[in-house]
């Protein structure tokens, strides 16, 4: 008689499988089914029958079919997509970085080892053209690719959302807690918010949170924005021990010359 574990990875009719839940064994790849298409395996019904002999624990105990669980994943991923407010940067990622651009070398080493370990704050300072926006999202989108939950957004719309959210209390206070904890926090573009006393404060309370907690954070700004700041947020910014500064400032504006025709070899 076949071991018990064995027995587990296979399921009674009207719903049996032979072989591991999820599994292409001609591609090796897995299929996730829509609703309208019914799985192979589970016939529709979404679960299967442990096929275990009377008497075992597991007997008459079912469990969720692979194809509910890729579609659950799927799902997932897309409302983190969705949360992530990063679809104007989907190719913002390491693969479309121009890596042969000078003085961006470090930054893209420090970016790459950042997203294998997002932990503590990135700093990128560096003139308009730069990179940094670039590099900050190809970050954000690995991140999420990784099942991270990821909130991009510049400095301005930050602010100009918030403005707008107290007309719904309930909304702005998911709005805030939203954009105060999430995993990965990006704001590109810090310093180019017209500055004021309520800006000031929002700004210093989600960095103070999130200072606290040692929230991964990513923040861009050019260094004369980043200069013009409040004190008490460029102090926050200036804390060797919790944020990295990535200095760009002698990398040249480059999207000029980024959709300049190739020439033919």
């Amino acid at each position: 008689m076949k071991s018990q574990s064995m027995s587990q990875q296979t399921c009674s009719s009207q719903g049996q499988i032979r072989l591991p839940p999820g599994e292409d064994k001609s591609e090796g790849k897995q299929v996730v089914y829509a609703p309208d298409h019914a799985c192979p395996i589970c016939k529709g019904a979404q679960r299967l029958r442990i096929a275990v002999p009377y008497g075992d624990p597991s007997f008459g105990k079912s469990v969720l079919c692979s194809c509910l669980k890729d579609r659950q994943k799927i799902l997932h991923q897309q409302q983190l997509r969705q949360a992530a407010d990063l679809d104007a940067f989907r190719d913002c990622t390491f693969k479309t970085f121009d890596y042969r651009i000078p003085g961006v070398q470090e930054a893209v080493r420090i970016s790459l080892a950042y997203t294998l370990h997002p932990q503590g704050w990135l700093l990128f300072v560096g003139p308009c053209g730069c990179g940094k926006t670039h590099l900050a999202a190809a970050i954000a989108n690995q991140c999420l690719e990784n099942g991270v939950s990821v909130y991009f957004t510049t400095a301005p719309d930050l602010l100009d959302t918030l403005r707008a959210a107290p007309v719904v209390p309930e909304r702005y206070t998911l709005l805030y807690t939203w954009i105060r904890e999430v995993e990965l926090l990006v704001l590109d573009d810090l310093g180019a918010q017209q500055p004021s006393a309520w800006s000031n404060e929002k700004l210093l309370q989600l960095l103070e949170y999130r200072t606290i907690l040692a929230l991964p954070t990513i923040i861009t700004a050019i260094p004369k924005e980043f200069q013009e700041l409040d004190e008490r947020l460029r102090s926050r910014l200036t804390d060797s021990q919790l944020v990295t500064t990535v200095i760009l400032e002698r990398v040249k504006d480059f999207r000029p010359y980024k959709q300049a025709p190739r020439r033919s070899s």
